[in-house]
């Protein structure tokens, strides 16, 4: 009994034509369709792979276990294969994210704890040989620590960060302290018999109001001081506070490579 190419198997003989035709059964036949059938059962039923399946592989919600490790471009993986694919790229992704920073990069985020080699920048001590990159870039520009094994890391906190030059802080390490420009003016009473004031410089300015001139005045008029800043420097009534709006965040800045 062959087995086709579909996986049936086909029969050698017609019993029923050979009865019709009066043609004797012999036992050798049976032989000969017991070894038919022995082939085309192996042809069948072999695992390993000798015979090519010729449609899907229906497992009927079955586990298919124990199969070994992928070696070709069409084998299948199994789950050790999965994970050990899923943690090389999680740790290629890493490698990645880290070559985009370095040593002494400083950045911005809502984390509010030291995480993945960015230390917050809140003036911390640290060890200096845990941290040696950044001991070799900052030292102990921000703070000596303890003198000997640690170092301290930047103090941003309540701080905005500045573009170094202009007129910025002279280096990285120093803060800058508060300071806005000075407020000047200057005013002068004209000489008697005048009581008038001059028009004033800087932010001081004469206002004239009318009423019962002072004795010697010939103008009839009285004056009042006036103090705008704005007339020292544009800045003085362009905004209603002092501080920008602004959000706060966490600065923290990169301590070692990965």
């Amino acid at each position: 009994m062959p087995y086709d190419s579909q996986g049936n198997f086909t029969r050698v003989h017609n019993w029923e034509e050979d009865r019709q035709n009066d043609i004797k059964i012999m036992s050798d036949r049976h032989d000969e369709e017991d070894d038919n059938f022995t082939d085309g059962l192996n042809e069948c039923l072999l695992r390993d792979g000798r015979v090519a399946m010729e449609g899907d592989l229906n497992a009927g919600n079955y586990q298919i276990k124990n199969v070994a490790q992928a070696v070709a471009d069409n084998d299948a993986v199994n789950l050790g294969q999965v994970n050990s694919i899923k943690e090389n790229i999680v740790e290629e992704l890493l490698n990645v994210i880290s070559s985009l920073n370095s040593v002494g990069d400083i950045k911005p985020s809502l984390q509010t704890i030291n995480h993945n080699n960015w230390l917050l920048c809140d003036g911390q001590a640290v060890s200096r040989t845990e941290y040696a990159d950044l001991f070799t870039l900052i030292g102990t520009s921000f703070g000596s620590g303890d003198g000997v094994n640690t170092f301290n890391v930047p103090d941003y906190r309540g701080k905005f960060l500045r573009g170094l030059g202009g007129n910025s802080a002279i280096d990285l390490y120093t803060t800058q302290a508060e300071s806005l420009p000075n407020i000047t003016g200057e005013i002068a009473k004209l000489p008697e018999p005048y009581s008038d004031w001059n028009d004033g410089t800087g932010a001081l300015k004469t206002a004239n109001i009318g009423g019962t001139a002072y004795s010697g005045n010939g103008n009839g008029s009285n004056y009042k001081l006036n103090f705008d800043a704005s007339l020292s420097n544009a800045i003085y009534g362009a905004s209603e506070h002092v501080t920008p709006i602004n959000q706060a965040v966490n600065w923290f800045i990169k301590a070692k490579g990965e």
